[in-house]
């Protein structure tokens, strides 16, 4: 059976009288049912903050996960930019000593074309 603090989309006791919750009315001396229901808020109101709290140190720890393999890749990109800075440079070198060899050509020099219609 769910209590009345337990009903899924009620956030506030406050609301209960307006959504007719309690079918008591309220009685002069009806202090004991107005302390369980404020114990009942109260543990439902602890439950809620601790499952934010859950939340917040798996988020947390996420965030650090990410921070960790973001400078992770940042050093690799750096070094990978580096690294392939210095092969450019070697097959530029490279493309220079070949450049006195003549390209090969399909025969006459010219490319072929064919053209398209769509």
């Amino acid at each position: 059976m769910k209590s009345v603090t337990g009903i899924k989309g009620l956030g506030d006791l406050r609301t209960a009288t307006s959504h007719h919750i309690t079918a008591m009315p309220s009685l002069k001396g009806t202090a004991h049912l107005d302390l369980y229901l404020l114990d009942m808020e109260r543990q439902r109101l602890e439950k809620e903050l601790s499952c934010v709290e859950m939340r917040r140190r798996r988020i947390n720890s996420r965030l650090e996960e990410i921070k960790k393999n973001m400078e992770r890749l940042n050093e690799s990109a750096a070094q990978g930019h580096s690294l392939h800075s210095l092969l450019n440079s070697h097959s530029t070198e490279r493309a220079a000593g070949k450049q006195g060899a003549p390209a090969k050509r399909d025969g006459h020099g010219k490319c072929k074309m064919m053209s398209v219609e769509y």
